[in-house]
């Protein structure tokens, strides 16, 4: 019979830890040990806490992850929170029972008062039909084309129109520069050198007094998420008006069904933009897009969270879930103290959050 434990993790567990990914991806993110490494070892919260399925002779044959991170209440109140990630059983062990224990064991674990998780094609029919986990919100999905005929080619067979579509490309790809460098110059957004460690402290706190609950934003947090991985890096543009430094972007170069996107994975704002802010931003990353030599620009955060509703709009369009590989459900898991959480559809939430990327 198989047992469940909550174990700390450490650098001797690697090695059982890959074995039990390799048993079911090939993936660099499963198996990488360097990237273990960073995502659960070298966390600015601490190390993560491994829920570790064993056999009756003690080996590893299945687990996931416990991944610390300070959630804040409000701007003056913090609590232990943490991600569920890396949820992975090898075959022979895979069946119904253990699923559920394994599900079981990350609702509510010792010592964290908000857990949050999100769920794929497998675990999805066991949080809502089994547990009927309730969901409090659903990740939405914005963004842009940007080489219209290359996200089109798949869909059709006529070499004429697909032509057609090439020569139209280069004249859209020209009206997002300009309308960038255009609504740059209204609105005085521009994309300029990182600021002081003293004015990136004053942007975080903040940025605490109006996102709402969140898990925190820290220049340690940014570091680690998107300068110091081996594989998980991003690409940070600092975001300046008017002679100040309104936050930042985070940026990453992905292919996605083979096309090469380019992902908006954190907004973190010292204030609420304003509408003509908010339009040129999101020009002004288009461009990067374009620079980049991208297919599409995109996004994926909670548009329910005040600071984060100017990803949706002109010139994003919405993306509906049935062209994404799956939805986004989020689930939070929260002690009798912070209970409220669970209901609060207004969480900000951001694919740096997540670890899909």
């Amino acid at each position: 019979m198989n047992l469940i434990s909550f174990d700390a993790f450490d650098i001797e567990s690697i090695g059982e830890h890959v074995a039990v990914g390799a048993s079911v991806y090939s993936s660099p993110e499963v198996i990488n040990q360097e990237h273990l490494s960073w995502k659960h070892l070298k966390n600015p919260h601490g190390p993560s806490t491994s829920v570790s399925l064993r056999n009756e002779f003690g080996a590893l044959v299945g687990r996931s992850f416990i991944q610390p991170r300070t959630f804040w209440i409000t701007s003056g109140v913090s609590c232990r929170g943490a991600t569920i990630t890396d949820l992975v059983v090898k075959p022979t062990e895979r069946n119904a029972s253990t699923l559920i224990g394994m599900t079981r064991a990350i609702k509510a674990p010792e010592g964290f008062d908000v857990v949050v998780h999100t769920s794929n094609d497998v675990s999805d029919l066991i949080y809502r039909k089994l547990f009927k986990f309730p969901i409090a919100f659903t990740m939405v999905a914005t963004g842009l084309p940007i080489r219209i005929s290359n996200i089109l080619k798949p869909h059709f067979n006529n070499q004429s129109l697909i032509k057609v579509m090439e020569l139209l490309v280069s004249p859209w790809r020209w009206a997002l520069r300009a309308s960038a460098v255009l609504m740059g110059a209204i609105s005085g957004v521009s994309l300029r050198a990182e600021p002081t460690d003293s004015a990136m402290s004053e942007l975080f706190q903040e940025f605490r007094q109006h996102a709402g609950s969140h898990f925190e934003r820290s220049q340690r947090f940014l570091n680690w998420r998107f300068s110091e991985g081996p594989l998980f890096n991003g690409r940070i543009e600092w975001v300046w008006s008017h002679g100040q430094c309104l936050g930042y972007l985070a940026f990453k170069q992905v292919n996605l069904g083979g096309l090469e996107v380019l992902v908006i994975m954190d907004s973190v704002l010292r204030r609420q933009l304003t509408p003509t802010e908010a339009i040129a931003l999101k020009f002004i990353s288009a461009r990067l897009a374009v620079v980049g030599s991208c297919d599409a620009i995109f996004s994926l955060a909670n548009t329910e969270n005040s600071a984060l509703k100017w990803l949706g709009g002109v010139p994003f369009v919405h993306i509906p879930d049935r062209h994404l590989p799956h939805p986004t459900p989020i689930f939070v898991h929260a002690s009798n103290e912070y209970r409220s959480l669970e209901k609060r559809a207004d969480l900000f939430f951001t694919l740096a959050d997540l670890d899909y990327f």
